[in-house]
């Protein structure tokens, strides 16, 4: 028995819809990993349930994904005005840059054991983590410069 068309309306019964809307998102979200795959497209999709919680799969960068889009979005609304979009672009490649400046920075403080107001157990104990495994990095360095030193 196959399955029957439906009526694409706004359904009624509000525990029809959630489960609808439940099978229907993760279908769509299935149906994107698989054209990323496919095709090797860059695909990202962002949902909103009624309720505002948000659902989002990305196969690159949600981020690059959307400054992707935006820069596009900027080329499509001002054809012939290539300069002004390439500033625009750049203000956006500046921006991104001042932000991941700044994350660089706020781990180089931590690192050296500055600005650790605010973090949670999980972030010290992953802090604590990097530091240990640098300690090895730095000691397995200086044995083996050692031992070329002496050969």
């Amino acid at each position: 028995m196959g399955r029957g068309k439906i009526e694409i309306k706004k359904i009624e019964n509000l525990n029809s819809r959630q489960v609808t809307f439940s099978k229907r998102r993760n279908g769509l979200l299935k149906k994107a990993r698989e054209l990323s795959i496919l095709c090797d497209a860059e695909v990202s999709v962002i949902i909103f349930s009624t309720t505002g919680k948000l659902y989002q799969w990305s196969s690159t960068s949600m981020e690059d994904t959307l400054l992707k889009y935006n820069r596009g979005k900027i080329v499509e609304q001002h054809p012939f005005d290539e300069q002004k979009a390439e500033q625009n672009s750049q203000s956006v490649d500046v921006s991104t840059l001042k932000e991941e400046y700044l994350k660089l920075r706020a781990a180089y403080m931590r690192l050296n054991g500055k600005e650790l107001e605010g973090l949670s157990f999980k972030e010290v104990q992953q802090l604590e983590h990097q530091l240990n495994e640098g300690i090895l990095s730095i000691k397995e360095h200086k044995v083996f410069t050692n031992q070329i030193s002496f050969s």
